[in-house]
């Protein structure tokens, strides 16, 4: 995660939870000051403010201070996943996935993933990586089913991998009912960024949306081509 998504991830907007001293910290860590931010922070923190441990979280979680320290974001991370901050509670998950700074248990990742997706449906890091634990049967009980379903959540938050990932069942019929014209779709869509994972999640399964959409493609007819460059044209994905 990069400097800036850190701070797109930890929020600068005034409200009543938010402490005079996280937000001296988010200025502070915005010019690039990490030692005040992290001092403002930890004064916050310790007041319970849970942006504030979020932050301190991914602070230590990234190493912007030194080197990465994943038990002390771990402890950071857990005091606000008691508040049910969406985010420390999907990077609980990511150290379970991960073994860093808490032991390697897949299940409980896979369970901080759901925490997480339920706390914020639009995490679409979260719902990819519940489709992969059941798609690989790891942290869950191998489900297609399941696998699909949170597969489709991820797609529809435009989560490049899920759209991939999703494309390529339908397109076998695995999970859901097989549709060569929905799996060429969002094949497509999958075509329209860069695939990307969530830090420490290695490319498993092989993923060139073009070379699979291009394959697709050969086996449709030209009405279902033409109805989904509609679709796509009407959702605002591919220019007219």
């Amino acid at each position: 995660m990069t400097g800036a998504l850190l701070l797109a991830s930890v929020p600068v907007v005034q409200s009543a939870t938010m402490s005079r001293e996280y937000q001296t910290g988010y200025y502070a860590y915005k010019s690039g000051d990490f030692k005040e931010a992290r001092q403002s922070w930890e004064v916050a923190a310790l007041k319970d403010d849970p942006y504030a441990q979020y932050a301190l979280g991914l602070m230590n979680y990234r190493g912007d201070i030194g080197h990465p320290d994943y038990v002390e974001a771990a402890k950071w991370f857990q005091k606000a996943a008691n508040a049910n901050h969406s985010g420390a509670i999907y990077y609980i998950g990511l150290l379970y996935f991960n073994g860093h700074g808490l032991h390697y248990d897949q299940f409980r990742a896979t369970q901080y993933f759901k925490r997480a997706l339920e706390a914020d449906p639009k995490n679409g890091d979260a719902a990819y990586l519940i489709g992969a634990q059941y798609f690989h049967g790891r942290g869950a009980r191998q489900n297609f089913v399941e696998a699909a379903r949170y597969f489709e959540l991820a797609a529809n938050t435009n989560h490049h991998a899920a759209q991939f990932m999703f494309g390529a069942m339908l397109e076998r019929g695995w999970g859901r009912e097989e549709n060569r014209e929905e799996a060429y779709y969002w094949l497509r869509r999958a075509t329209l960024g860069p695939i990307t994972l969530p830090p420490g999640v290695e490319m498993e399964i092989p993923m060139d949306p073009i070379g699979a959409t291009a394959t697709l493609e050969a086996r449709l007819r030209s009405d279902q081509i033409t109805r989904v460059d509609k679709r796509l044209h009407a959702e605002g994905f591919i220019p007219n």
